[in-house]
């Protein structure tokens, strides 16, 4: 037997280790999966959801400190069995589950079984980190994160999210920023004395107006929503302060900054024009997820060679691209510009898209489960190559910081 016929061998050896390690947490992981589930929480209060997966992760041996990185449901648990290699990190989002975010668990959970059990028995040095990321949703708990300096050590980020009818390594979003307007005005009667009002309804409603105009002269793939929140309450009074909610989106995090410096002169320039002030608090900034090709064409190799999936259900990786662009956001991307990652979606067979009834009940089932293993029997399979693959890591890491540098990140 020569060389590569060895490491192919002991490879394939190892991938049966970790399948067989996630399938014999199957139980507990459904189990795990169906009381977050069976016990939605919103975002910045996963409480339950917290201690249910960090008790269990400390239990196994797992070195867990919980309120981490700014967020008091945040979580990092570690594991390894000897110093040095490389940090491998799973996130797990976790609140409530119109869109599947006990999936998500269950997966990022199957995936740490799968790589400290694989370390454990090859005595492997490296770091498996699983981190617990809060209000994925609206309230860019990764991006509150990474501001506190999440993920500054790891090699690669890894994580699934399950979809309708397809699945795919390929992630494809845009950067997203949310923020709101307040502008402050004098109030004055009406009819009475006008002349000493600054009127703050005038004021967003020019706003609002000018970006109107705006989207005549923005790119195809930028969009501009927004909603008029307060602007007065009786109509014989000029109103001294209003307020809305806008959102940007953009191809990618550099597409998405030009935005809005083309947006901010148009909320300062209404309250020039009315006399008011303006002040925008502008919310987590949503970057764009940056797909790392080499960790997304392994996992679709793993999925369809030993996991059993069609290729045509797991399409090449350009034709993904297209076939399964995205126009939402996911604060995932956040980490992707800090180390290289995936965001890879598996089908849970549900009826409507995410943030629908009929998705929060596909969430719940058996095939949803099922696939949520699958996908972090591949997730774990990639995790461990990015750990002994010396030349594999290189590989995914050269593609990173080619991308960063067009980002102008590096």
């Amino acid at each position: 037997m020569t060389v590569v016929q060895r490491q192919r061998s002991s490879n394939v050896e190892v991938r049966n280790l970790i399948a067989a390690a996630i399938d014999g947490a199957n139980d507990e992981l459904r189990r795990i999966n169906l009381e977050i589930w069976n016990n939605p929480e919103v975002m910045f209060e996963e409480v339950k959801a917290c201690k249910l997966i960090t008790d269990w992760l400390e239990a196994r041996g797992w070195a867990v400190e919980r309120g981490v990185y700014g967020i008091k449901t945040a979580f990092e648990a570690r594991f390894s069995v000897r110093p040095g290699g490389r940090t491998q990190v799973d996130a797990l989002p976790e609140i409530g589950h119109a869109c599947g975010h006990n999936l998500i668990a269950t997966s990022s959970l199957a995936s740490a079984v799968g790589v400290s059990a694989a370390m454990t028995s090859l005595n492997l040095p490296g770091t498996v980190v699983l981190m617990g990321t809060p209000a994925e949703e609206t309230g860019g708990g990764k991006y509150i994160m990474a501001n506190n300096g999440a993920w500054k050590d790891c090699d690669a980020c890894i994580m699934t999210h399950g979809m309708p009818q397809f699945s795919t390594p390929v992630c494809i979003t845009k950067a997203s920023w949310k923020f709101r307007a307040k502008f402050h005005g004098k109030a004055s009667h009406a009819a009475a004395a006008p002349w000493n009002g600054r009127n703050a309804c005038d004021a967003i409603v020019m706003a609002y107006n000018g970006i109107g105009l705006l989207r005549q002269q923005i790119s195809k793939s930028d969009s501009i929503q927004g909603v008029i929140l307060s602007a007065g309450k009786a109509p014989n009074i000029i109103p001294d302060f209003s307020e809305g909610s806008f959102s940007l989106r953009s191809n990618n995090a550099p597409e998405l900054e030009l935005l809005r410096k083309r947006i901010i002169p148009v909320f300062e320039g209404a309250a020039a024009t009315t006399g008011c002030t303006v002040e925008l608090f502008w919310d987590a900034l949503y970057e764009d997820v940056v797909t790392n090709m080499t960790l997304a064409e392994r996992y679709r190799q793993y999925m369809i060679t030993e996991l059993g999936m069609r290729p045509e259900d797991m399409v090449p990786l350009d034709v993904a691209a297209i076939k399964y662009e995205q126009n939402g956001s996911s604060d995932m991307g956040n980490c992707t510009y800090i180390t290289p990652g995936i965001q890879a979606m598996f089908r849970i067979d549900a009826q409507d898209m995410p943030h629908t009834p009929l998705f929060q009940k596909a969430s719940g089932t058996d095939f949803s489960h099922a696939e949520a293993l699958r996908a972090g029997k591949a997730n774990a399979f990639i995790g461990i190559d990015v750990l002994i693959d010396d030349a594999f890591y290189g590989d995914v890491h050269a593609e990173w910081k080619d991308a960063m540098q067009k980002a102008g990140r590096l």
